[in-house]
């Protein structure tokens, strides 16, 4: 029975039935029967060798041992560069959720101020739609030079002297509806211009066929020159009261 460990240069250590005589010079001289591993080649040979031995004897040789695959450090900087991938994709998809949040508030934002009225100006009313006179519009006092803005954005239409509306404004809105601002002290707007919701348009006066400071404001469904509604119900339907 023979047994084998390998130490860089091959070694054996062979015990047997019979005693093995090797002289100084390393030669067996017999060669026991029942012992065909055994050949008189002055080294002595074992089983066949296996893959393990192999990788074993590549340890053994010292001119190897620096040069023993490591895959870590690849490893770790495939790591590294996944993880950068992973962190810049995530960089460009908080960017993306951020614009798309960004639009769909300024979209509702327009939404909201597409739908949205205010009042003319802030005063007191002092004469009502319709009535004995046929008045076409709403009277709103208040005191000389105070503001009047665009009750709603549109564009506007007329910006000039009107006869009998003295200094005289109309915004164009969306469904051809015209509101009319009129008997200004001031008109700050050209036609044309395109003015937003609780826009100054001019400043209150006295113009025109008037009898103190007011505004005189009207709403005409079916364009420039269409049909007078009562001022004060289009204006509550927006959620605008005086």
């Amino acid at each position: 029975m023979a047994q084998i460990r390998r130490t860089g240069i091959a070694s054996a250590v062979v015990s047997t039935l019979g005693i093995m005589m090797i002289n100084t010079t390393g030669i067996a001289h017999s060669e026991p029967a029942g012992l065909p591993g055994l050949r008189t080649a002055g080294t002595i040979f074992g089983p066949a060798p296996t893959a393990a031995d192999a990788a074993t004897d590549g340890l053994s040789d010292p001119s190897l041992l620096g040069r023993q695959p490591d895959d870590s450090e690849a490893a770790q900087r495939q790591a590294q560069t996944d993880r950068v991938d992973r962190d810049e994709a995530l960089a460009q998809l908080s960017i993306l959720l951020l614009q798309q949040r960004t639009a769909a508030a300024q979209t509702a934002r327009q939404q909201k101020e597409a739908l949205r009225w205010v009042h003319p100006i802030q005063a007191r009313l002092t004469q009502r739609f319709g009535g004995a006179n046929g008045h076409p519009g709403i009277d709103l006092g208040a005191p000389m030079g105070t503001q009047v803005v665009a009750a709603h954005g549109g564009t506007v239409i007329y910006a000039g002297w009107e006869s009998g509306y003295g200094n005289f404004v109309q915004i164009l809105h969306t469904n051809n509806v015209v509101t009319c601002y009129a008997h200004l002290s001031r008109i700050d707007v050209r036609v044309g211009q395109r003015v937003a919701t609780s826009q100054q348009l001019g400043l209150e006066g006295s113009t025109g066929f008037s009898t103190g400071p007011h505004l005189h404001f009207e709403v005409r469904l079916n364009g420039q020159n269409g049909v007078e509604v009562d001022p004060l119900a289009w204006l509550a339907k927006h959620g605008v009261y005086y």
